[in-house]
């Protein structure tokens, strides 16, 4: 059974955000030392993240992870990057009870809703 999507339709993800039983994945570019903080747009691949962590140390990846954590409305220890720990294209897991609603939560989100933390 494909989660991603309803057999009607209704509802359905991008391909970038995926959701199962108990958890959300993400797709996200980040963009370490950037002048403008949070979502700077919504790609075909995924969230396009400003942060003003410099990518060095591990600083940049914990302020993305905070960033999605305030998004989703959970605790940050809830976020996990699985995939791309060193690199700019990651994979986020978020733990959640509701997937579903915090995969619209982020559906919603966008450069218009930038918060500058």
């Amino acid at each position: 059974m494909n989660r991603d999507r309803p057999p009607d339709g209704r509802d359905s993800l991008p391909q970038w955000l995926r959701t199962a039983d108990g958890f959300v994945t993400v797709e996200v570019a980040a963009r370490p030392g950037s002048p403008r903080r949070g979502i700077l747009r919504v790609g075909e691949h995924g969230l396009v993240i400003g942060l003003g962590s410099p990518a060095e140390k591990g600083k940049a990846n914990q302020e993305l992870v905070e960033f999605i954590a305030t998004l989703a409305g959970v605790t940050r220890a809830a976020v996990t990057i699985v995939q791309g720990t060193g690199a700019r294209h990651k994979v986020v897991r978020i733990e959640a009870s509701d997937a579903r609603r915090i995969a619209q939560r982020l559906l919603a989100a966008g450069p218009s809703r930038n918060q500058a933390a």
